[in-house]
């Protein structure tokens, strides 16, 4: 029923409103004749593609350039969890919560709790990207697996972007995800849908836009026995821990931003001038609300969860979290004809939060209901536009409300480094200290299967972080190091807690891409290591090895042909919990060392782009455990395609 409204809503948007964008593009230039008089003629009816795409950061308070991706490589690597991790803590099918096995890589911009692990499949105002473009952009993504009707996968997106005018853009985008698993109850839906705009001129920016996200998953538990694995039996007949358990999270954020700037035009050549903004008042405001549900309708004697505690007649934990964000922004910009002159702002914030959860009282069941604010007031200074280096530090902290006394304060310097003989290449520093307030739910919460009520210190944490990068030579290394008081984890029981002890977690990573002629071989491998293994457990290595050989048919069609293998050495992977969605310490068993390796081949003719892939084909050949997770298996080896159209004339 969902997609069939998205469906009609895009074919309203198309019917009702492209042909009127359309219109409004077709310009008309005019010149004097000798006798003085005006005539209208048409010099150029072709308009040249242009896309510019930015996102926005610092509560609107800056634009950080982006660019499209048009090119084939990559292109097989779909999947949200993988695009951006090399390895990571998967349930196993497209639409299931994962853990990044990148520790400094898990910071997450969503707020509600237990979405968090399904942030790969959400998308958040923080995530928008911006366009303005000269003509219509039209993006069209269809991909599926090999059985339409068994073991399916099934991904279908939308994306539409177009300037009314040079300086109004409105951008829509439907994504919708369908995967029955190859196991037992394992069905996975995600979607979301997206509608934008954005207004841009000397004295003013507007953004303004909503977002609906809807993700539905049935929770099988794992397997009951990681040996079924190689008993012969098809994937989806292998005993599973539950086969009547739901997730359920529907969300929706409404958000809008103005900046006012106040500046002068300057000489830029002959009869031509640029404004340059001097002060900028910006408000922004951001409205959020999300609603969880899991449904447990196993038959009376199933002994997964160790703990009921609203007795057998109840099934449905439900969970809701509304959040109100305003931010009074004001910014003084720099100016990029003085070499020292830095930019500086100033900003005011206010939350309001309201969170409904099921309550502590297992005789007379009653939800809960609780409202609380934050007061905070932040600033920064920053320099975007030197030759020398850029840099930018700011922080905020919380007077009033449930953080209060939280401080934040982070920083970034980029300097140009030559690297043998690279005169682009840079050197980019970064980092950041935090005091932080638990989360609510860290705190206390209440439900049928799991429940707690801590008392948690702020988490004391500084990580800084170096990096090294050369676009010539293609390689990138960088290195983190994190010390952390008071660390909050989820313990052996799935359940937040803390440790008084000092933690260091220390990380290095490299990139290299290596190219002969026609053949590409691109390595990425992180080493890391945590000081107590006690409260964090972290693969030692990780890796991820790329190669593929380029070659173009007739002239036309440009073709790739390669494999992807990702690669993590053994540890206590964490496990997970379906009542909650979070993942948590065990040591009953260490998991990995198993190549997921996966063939392809890549087309692109013109503006359409196609791929082939077969994924995890070691399941044909190797005899090892092909688990993230504990109990959790990945997909045996199987079929996935894709195809990409591209429109923007």
């Amino acid at each position: 029923m969902i997609l069939k409204i998205k469906f009609i809503l895009t074919v309203i948007f198309t019917i009702f409103f492209v042909p009127s964008f359309v219109f409004s593009q077709v310009f008309e230039e005019f010149e004097v004749d000798k006798a003085g008089e005006e005539k209208q003629e048409v010099k150029d009816s072709k308009i040249y593609p242009y896309i510019g795409t930015w996102k926005l950061s610092g509560y609107g308070a800056f634009q950080d350039s982006t660019s499209l991706d048009t090119l084939p490589d990559y292109f097989q690597v779909y999947h949200p969890v993988f695009i951006n991790s090399l390895t990571s803590t998967f349930v196993g099918n497209y639409g299931t919560p994962a853990l990044n096995n990148d520790f400094f890589n898990r910071n997450s911009n969503i707020d509600f709790f237990f979405l968090q692990s399904r942030e790969n499949y959400v998308l958040t105002p923080v995530d928008i990207q911006f366009y303005n473009t000269r003509t219509p952009y039209t993006r069209l993504d269809f991909g599926q697996s090999g059985h339409r009707t068994i073991k399916n996968e099934t991904r279908f997106n939308v994306f539409h972007s177009q300037n009314v005018n040079p300086f109004l853009n409105f951008t829509l985008r439907l994504n919708t995800a369908k995967s029955a698993g190859q196991y037992n109850a394992q069905e996975a839906k995600n979607n979301f849908i997206t509608l934008y705009s954005s207004y841009n001129t000397d004295n003013w920016s507007l953004y303004s836009g909503f977002i609906t996200n809807t993700l539905k998953n049935n929770e099988n538990g794992g397997l009951t026995d990681d040996a079924l694995l190689f008993n012969g039996a098809d994937s989806e007949l292998l005993n599973t821990n539950l086969n009547a358990s739901k997730s359920g999270f529907k969300g929706t954020y409404y958000f809008a931003s103005g900046e006012y700037r106040i500046g002068k035009f300057t000489s830029a050549g002959e009869d031509s001038s640029v404004f340059r903004p001097v002060l900028g008042i910006m408000l922004r405001s951001q409205y959020e609300r999300h609603i969880q549900e899991f449904v447990n309708e196993e038959e009376d004697g199933n002994t997964f969860f160790q703990n009921t505690y609203y007795g057998s007649n109840y099934i449905k934990d439900s969970i809701r979290f509304n959040k109100l964000n305003n931010v009074l922004q004001l910014k003084q910009y720099e100016n990029p004809e003085r070499k020292t002159s830095f930019g500086t702002r100033a900003f005011l914030g206010i939350d309001f939060i309201n969170t409904l959860s099921p309550g502590p009282d297992t005789v007379v069941f009653k939800s809960v209901s609780n409202s609380y604010s934050n007061l905070y007031a932040g600033g920064g200074i920053f320099r975007e536009k030197g030759r020398f280096w850029t840099w930018n530090f700011d922080g905020r902290i919380y007077f009033i409300g449930k953080k209060a006394g939280q401080t934040e304060l982070a920083g970034i310097i980029s300097k140009p480094f030559t690297v043998l003989r690279d005169t682009l290449a840079s050197l980019v520093l970064t980092g950041a200290i935090n005091n932080t307030v638990a989360d609510y739910f860290q705190q206390e919460f209440y439900s049928n299967h799991y429940r707690w009520d801590n008392d948690f210190s702020m988490e004391q944490r500084m990580v800084v972080n170096g990096t090294v990068i050369s676009p010539k030579f293609k390689f990138k290394v960088s290195g983190n190091y994190a010390i952390i008081n008071n660390y909050i984890y989820n313990n052996y029981q799935g359940i937040p807690s803390q440790t008084g002890k000092e933690l260091f977690v220390l990380s290095a990573f490299a990139d290299k891409d290596f190219n002969h002629r026609n053949l590409h071989f691109r390595v990425r491998a992180l080493w890391q290591k945590a000081s107590d293994e006690e409260y964090v457990h972290l693969p030692d290595l990780s890796a991820f090895v790329s190669a593929y050989y380029k070659f173009v048919v007739s002239k036309v069609l440009f073709t790739q042909i390669g494999f992807d293998t990702r690669y993590n050495t053994k540890y206590y992977a964490d496990a997970y919990s379906p009542a909650t969605g979070l993942f948590y310490l065990q040591r009953e068993k260490k998991y990995g060392n198993y190549p997921y390796i996966d063939v392809y081949a890549n087309l692109k003719l013109k503006r359409t782009r196609v791929f082939f892939k077969m994924i995890n084909i070691g399941t044909n050949f190797l005899d090892t455990e092909y688990i993230t997770t504990p109990h959790y298996p990945m997909p045996r080896s199987s079929f996935r395609f894709g195809i990409s159209w591209l429109f923007y004339d």
